[in-house]
């Protein structure tokens, strides 16, 4: 670990961090993903989160040799996709994040939606206008689909 992820990790509880993205059904390739990485599942005891609070299902952190790194959280899809829901969740991992990831730290921001069900045309749609974006320190970013089994490394480019 280094840089970025060494800073999160010292944040994040033990129990909440895992190896890999699989929920509900869907799954995420991790391969050729950053190796220097922490992964956060925002359902295990341990969550920044509480108990209560809106959350998205996974939150990525990755150091990146040419950069200081990615953020990304996750909300993963197995039935039908609703843009606004998912936004939601997503908002809700990215407001997590600010609190472990420094504003000064050189990140690149992706929210992911991993849909494993179906996402019509008019969801998709929705997922790419600006009312639809995730703020992350500031800045917002339309939030990006992978399909469930595909490498995240697709979107982190």
């Amino acid at each position: 670990m280094s840089g970025l992820v060494r800073r999160v990790r010292a944040n994040v509880d033990d129990r909440c961090v895992v190896t890999r993205i699989r929920k509900k059904g869907c799954r995420v390739s991790l391969d050729s993903a950053p190796a220097s990485r922490v992964i956060v599942d925002f359902d295990k005891a341990g969550s920044p989160l509480g108990p209560s609070d809106r959350r998205c299902d996974y939150l990525f952190v990755a150091d990146v040799a040419a950069r200081d790194g990615w953020v990304a959280p996750l909300e993963l899809k197995r039935g039908r996709f609703h843009t606004s829901e998912c936004v939601r969740q997503l908002q809700a991992g990215a407001t997590a994040a600010e609190k472990l990831v420094p504003p000064s730290a050189g990140v690149r921001f992706r929210p992911i939606a991993v849909v494993g069900g179906r996402m019509t045309k008019e969801e998709w749609n929705k997922s790419r206008q600006k009312q639809n974006a995730v703020r992350f320190h500031g800045k917002f970013e339309l939030l990006r689909s992978l399909t469930s089994g595909q490498k995240l490394a697709d979107e982190l480019r």
